[in-house]
């Protein structure tokens, strides 16, 4: 049935709710790749030349590959056959509806959160527009009706439900995470920072944990919803955004790469350059750096609202009185201020008021709020090169990321910093607050909060949390994953070791504008212009689906072949003719594309 292009019968073979479709579909294709390996026929360009099957990618996307039902069977596959095997677990004691809180919370059991997750928005507002009143979600739907709610959102809550998110097991995971929490609740040593008298107010029992993968998996536990002020955490966000609007050459003009294994605020450059962007001179040359030609307000709403971006337009707030009370204490602030001044350190193409506009906004950008949570996020957003999980916004360069990620490594906790990678492993970023920053980077990103520092100023709980996370998780960077038999790997197995799964991934996200596993894997090195059982590859698959950004992601972020040739003859551009796709016709034959007959007549 599946050579014959027949899904439903393919899926009619799945009896209980249970059944992993997608992996069965990788297993049917590995499978069927073993078995044939007689020579398969292919025109290219005119010539004929012989392949096995097993010289081709290993994937079941040739399932996906009828041209003439490219665009019904695509869709029936994730809208209709899928949907109802995924779904029957979710069905009510009638075994005919749909419940509702079943479906909401199995999305919940896999680390999703439905109901405040911005990429479930279309699908729960389909669901409340089915109910009596519109406003509110329907105990029960009929399966018909349900499945045309989720079609829209199909790919990644299939994703979801047969546990191909990046860490699968979820339950499993959380339960080690609340476990290590709890171990360092007892830990009562160090003391608040007092750098200023609203500093000193704050709770020193607050103790919170939030993590956010890169698929937008989330958890929490504690005071996670308690708002803290960014300060030490504005650098890397300075950093990120600074080299995204200048260049990374550009900005290390002005400062340099290296620790300088003193504390934060010390009064000292190298070269008469800040040693790195993480100290308080890095951050105040960022500051004049980001934006010179706006105004004071201009400039500080332009930080609020990629903060929020960061954040998935999660909580992002700002504190006036500690604004205020910065002020009035920043005599250190403004002495390294004048001594990067003397050194010439500032945007040379700014204003003589650069040194008074510079500290205001720089205290400023130390007084935005954030809770664990939408710290987490902005964690993960680094986690997958500048591309927010929850929003699929890209808000800053990959090149950027990874240049903070490794400033992150070497001098993100302070004077602490070489024993930190040493122990933990891992790029991290504390604040005088009480926040760790942590970043796993493809996988998550983490934010511990309590306020009680230690003598480097980094958190007492969240740096021995750190040490705990990884000696339970294979997450340290240099850990021997194949043979740390003692340290569990949350991780999906299938992230490291096949390729035929991420394939079949691959094209379901290419026909479903699926941007967020697109940049992952192109992150991951994933070749997008490797054909499926039929010739078919992923720019096939986003044309037939109509979704121009893919199509423009594919050719000039990837750089596909605008011209591969299918088993039919056809090219992305018939596809693009059949379905009358206007704009991708435009852009494919701006980039050069042809029709199949056209390359098979040449």
């Amino acid at each position: 049935a599946s050579f014959n292009g027949n899904m439903k019968a393919v899926v009619s073979t799945q009896s209980t709710g249970s059944s992993v479709v997608l992996l069965f579909y990788t297993r049917l294709s590995r499978l069927s790749t073993r078995l044939i390996t007689m020579p398969v026929q292919q025109k290219q360009k005119g010539k004929m030349v012989q392949k096995g099957r097993s010289d081709q990618m290993q994937t079941s996307g040739g399932l996906l590959g009828v041209p003439d039902k490219a665009q019904s069977e695509v869709s029936n596959m994730g809208a209709s056959a899928i949907d109802e095997s995924l779904l029957i677990e979710f069905l009510e004691d009638d075994e005919v509806d749909v419940s509702t809180a079943k479906f909401l919370h199995g999305l919940s059991r896999n680390g999703l959160r439905p109901l405040s997750d911005p990429r479930f928005k279309e699908t729960i507002d389909k669901i409340k527009a089915s109910g009596n009143d519109g406003d509110t979600i329907p105990e029960h739907m009929a399966m018909e009706d349900f499945k045309r709610c989720l079609s829209s959102n199909m790919v990644f809550i299939t994703q979801a439900l047969c546990g191909n998110l990046v860490i699968p097991k979820w339950g499993e995971f959380t339960t080690l995470i609340r476990d290590i929490f709890e171990e360092c609740r007892p830990l009562k040593s160090g003391k608040v920072a007092d750098l200023t008298p609203q500093m000193a107010k704050v709770n020193p029992e607050n103790y919170a944990i939030s993590i956010c993968t890169v698929d937008g998996q989330r958890f929490s536990s504690g005071d996670c919803k308690v708002p803290f002020p960014i300060q030490d955490l504005n650098r890397i966000l300075l950093y990120t955004l600074a080299c995204t609007e200048k260049s990374v050459e550009y900005v290390h003009k002005y400062i340099g790469k290296e620790p300088s294994g003193s504390e934060g605020d010390a009064l000292a450059l190298k070269n008469k350059k800040p040693h790195n962007p993480l100290l308080m001179t890095g951050g105040l040359t960022l500051a004049s750096l980001l934006k010179p030609s706006l105004c004071f307000s201009e400039r500080f709403e332009y930080f609020l609202k990629k903060c929020q971006q960061f954040c998935g337009n999660d909580f992002v707030g700002f504190n006036n009185s500690l604004a205020l009370s910065l002020k009035d204490h920043s005599n250190r602030l403004y002495a390294i201020g004048h001594y990067l001044r003397e050194n010439d350190c500032f945007n040379k193409d700014n204003h003589k008021d650069q040194l008074e506009q510079t500290m205001e906004l720089f205290i400023h950008y130390s007084a935005i709020e954030m809770t664990c949570d939408a710290a987490s996020v902005m964690a993960a957003t680094l986690a997958s090169g500048g591309l927010c999980p929850l929003s699929g916004e890209k808000v800053v360069y990959p090149e950027a990321v990874r240049n903070c990620l490794s400033m992150m490594n070497c001098c993100g906790v302070n004077d602490y910093s070489g024993e930190f990678m040493f122990e933990v492993g891992l790029p991290a970023k504390s604040n005088v607050s009480g926040a760790l920053v942590v970043v796993i980077p493809n996988v998550l990103g983490m934010c511990i909060y309590s306020p009680r520092l230690d003598r480097s100023r980094n958190s007492v709980r969240g740096i021995q949390l750190c040490k705990l996370f990884t000696d339970r998780f294979v997450f340290h960077q240099f850990d021997p994953t194949d043979r740390a038999k003692d340290k569990v790997d949350p991780r999906r197995k299938d992230f490291t070791e096949t390729k035929d799964q991420q394939s079949l991934i691959l094209l379901f996200a290419s026909f479903n504008g699926n941007m967020t596993t697109l940049y992952r894997y192109l992150k991951e090195g994933i070749n997008f212009g490797y054909p499926d059982y039929d010739g078919r590859t992923a720019l096939h698959l986003a044309v037939c689906g109509g979704q121009l950004e893919v199509v423009k992601f594919l050719i000039e972020k990837c750089h596909v072949d605008v011209n591969p040739v299918d088993r039919w003859e056809n090219t992305p551009l018939d596809d693009a003719f059949k379905y009358n796709h206007q704009q991708i016709i435009v852009l494919l034959q701006r980039k050069g594309a042809q029709k199949g007959s056209a390359i098979m007549n040449s």
